[in-house]
């Protein structure tokens, strides 16, 4: 829930509706079939005082006004067996074809399935007002592979995450403090040193289960990534682990599908773990950036306690990070 200019209350459907009547596209910034996913780069159209929206360019090569840029993800959404299986047997009777071919027993087409019987279809996500960051984030870029050695975290990856501004993660605060999202919250253990909250991530629509993907978020401000961990931090990580089954199970999902991992180098650096269902597969699964927190507590429980502190651990950036910006920087400095 949101508030207007008058401090009147706005329920998050009345934003977003009004957001999305106001964007104009400028670019497409990357697409990836597999996720049926595209994102987009546009501005919000500003109102005048009169009502009116402002007039709006359309020429792809003006440079979008910082304060109006939005980034636009659009995705569809997979479909739900248990909304399929109650539907009547003639679900197919009114579907709009474009296209189809036939050839023997087989056959296939492209159109539009009856929107009664197959809705919502699609996931909106808006990042507005989106900085450089966003946009950069989200364009297609080249990857880029880093093997980062103990001395190259504490002489480049390090002063890196100290530099970020507490202002990149107000949203994470403002979850914790149950300003927003406090009903988005399925459990939480308030204790503020083994203690975190559990909420469905923004990537999930938080109805196939199939799909199912949590994020617990800690309560302590201390953990920036996995190279902060040690052996004072088991007890918060076998917590997780732990009460992650018993936030799962609200979907009826049991501990036997539940997959756990902490991304290196993380989206932002507030300690947060990945709760997924093991039979949901995405790209931030993937070797260069996943560690699984069986994995995690084992190195540092069995192996030795500064594991992370001592370890070389390889991730991969996207050219346009700001991480792999400072990298290049500073190890073309590094003894010279």
């Amino acid at each position: 829930m949101s508030s207007n200019a008058q401090g009147s209350p706005v329920s998050s459907k009345a934003v977003v509706t009004n957001l999305l009547r106001r964007f104009r596209l400028r670019e497409v910034l990357n697409e990836d079939t597999s996720s049926k996913t595209i994102w987009l780069l546009g501005s919000i159209a500003e109102v005048t005082s009169g009502g009116t929206e402002s007039a709006f360019q359309t020429d792809i090569l003006d440079p979008v006004p910082v304060k109006n840029a939005a980034v636009v993800t659009l995705e569809r959404l997979a479909f739900l067996s248990q909304e399929i299986s109650s539907c009547s047997t003639n679900l197919l009777a009114s579907t709009k074809l474009s296209a189809a071919e036939n050839n023997d027993i087989y056959s296939w087409a492209t159109g539009t399935l009856c929107e009664d019987l197959f809705h919502p279809d699609s996931r909106v996500a808006i990042i507005y007002p989106a900085t450089q960051k966003h946009i950069d984030k989200h364009r297609r870029q080249q990857r880029m592979w880093v093997r980062e050695t103990p001395d190259l975290y504490k002489e480049v990856t390090k002063p890196f995450v100290d530099s970020q501004p507490l202002s990149r993660i107000q949203w994470v605060y403002n979850i914790l403090s149950k300003k927003v999202e406090s009903e988005h919250i399925i459990f939480e253990d308030p204790d503020p040193e083994n203690g975190f909250v559990i909420l469905p991530d923004l990537k999930w629509d938080a109805s196939n289960t199939e799909n199912m993907y949590l994020v617990a978020i800690v309560h302590r401000r201390d953990i920036k990534s996995l190279r902060d961990l040690g052996s004072d931090h088991l007890p918060l990580l076998k917590n997780i682990r732990e009460k992650s089954s018993v936030a799962a199970r609200k979907y009826g999902v049991p501990p036997e599908q539940l997959r756990l991992y902490i991304h290196y180098q993380p989206s932002y650096y507030h300690f947060h773990v990945h709760i997924t269902n093991v039979n949901f597969e995405s790209k931030g699964m993937i070797a260069g950036r996943a560690h699984l927190l069986d994995t995690v507590v084992d190195n540092i429980g069995n192996i030795t306690p500064d594991y992370y502190q001592k370890a070389t651990i390889s991730f991969a950036l996207n050219s346009g990070d700001d991480l792999w910006s400072h990298w290049t920087k500073s190890t073309s400095t590094i003894g010279n």
